[in-house]
């Protein structure tokens, strides 16, 4: 299959934007990369959030639990068809624990869907590796 090049652009730039944004202080920036619905399915590492309304304050509950919360990848593959992309990369989720940094390596996929212009995450996992 080939990757239409718009759409392998645009989805790279909302994975960059994803990182950025990962549960820092503006966790609207975050939330707003996410498919509003019911149909929205996440699962972390012995989690699973089915539906926005049960995933909506997940990211603030990580960011309580676990602090400064921050994301860096090493490796990242991108496929499409029309409007519907998925990646997956390999992840380093960093994290402050007691005023120490500790990276945490993991895997990370998604499907995500363009919607009046504008890629959201419909679904998602990401799972420790190590």
């Amino acid at each position: 299959m080939i990757n239409d090049p718009r759409v392998e652009a645009e989805v790279k730039a909302f994975f960059k934007e994803f990182v950025e944004a990962y549960p820092k202080d503006d966790l609207d920036r975050y939330l707003n990369l996410f498919l509003q619905d019911e149909n929205l399915v996440m699962f972390g590492t012995g989690e699973k959030w089915l539906g926005w309304e049960e995933y909506k304050n997940a990211p603030a509950e990580d960011k309580e639990r676990h602090g400064e919360i921050s994301l860096t990848y090493d490796w990242l593959t991108i496929n499409s068809h029309g409007i519907i992309a998925w990646i997956a990369a390999e992840v380093n989720v960093k994290v402050k624990i007691e005023g120490e940094w500790r990276s945490i390596p993991a895997r990370l996929t998604g499907v995500l869907r363009e919607i009046e212009g504008k890629w959201k995450i419909v679904q998602g996992h990401i799972s420790v590796t190590g």
